[in-house]
């Protein structure tokens, strides 16, 4: 039977083993030195956005073993028309383990991750989408948007700087 349930500060180093797995499978990360810093700097992040409370998790759980997560960031931007309160909710985390998938599990995480949202007042839910997780948010209504532009902050080598990477 699973359950489902708001994860908690004590959850910090589970989500962020987690979430380690799930860009192992979305990202192809495979060296051990990379899944470790991801691993420190997302249990800091699930650390301290728990304690500031700008971050939410849910977790699905079978025989008390989280088996499925889902993630929800919030910020705010200045009030505009696309999202006239200025608050935002960035949803991440979505992983169910394969043994796991295709049983609903999801979908409900990703419920209570949009119910979270509406619940805190905010008027713009965003995600980047995985070829999988896509028909669930279709469901859903969540629609591609074009004119997004990203960049990404590199050191003089190219590398990508991580600000967490020399923080205490």
């Amino acid at each position: 039977m699973i359950t489902y349930r708001k994860a908690t500060i004590d959850d910090a180093d589970m989500l962020a083993q987690i979430r380690v797995v799930f860009l192992a499978e979305a990202n192809d990360v495979k060296e051990q030195d990379e899944k470790d810093i991801l691993h420190h700097n997302n249990k800091r992040f699930m650390l301290e956005s728990f304690v500031d409370n700008s971050f939410a998790a849910w977790v699905a759980e079978s025989d008390e073993e989280i088996v499925a997560t889902s993630g929800i960031s919030f910020y705010r931007l200045p009030p505009n028309k696309s999202c006239p309160s200025g608050d935002v909710a960035y949803i991440s985390n979505m992983f169910t383990y394969p043994q796991y998938r295709k049983q609903g599990i999801a979908t409900k995480l990703f419920a209570l991750s949009v119910d979270e949202a509406k619940q805190r007042g905010c008027t713009k839910i965003l995600l980047n989408a995985t070829d999988m997780g896509r028909p669930i948010y279709e469901k859903y209504g969540f629609k591609d948007v074009e004119h997004d532009m990203i960049y990404h902050v590199t050191d003089a080598a190219g590398n990508a700087v991580d600000p967490l990477k020399n923080r205490a």
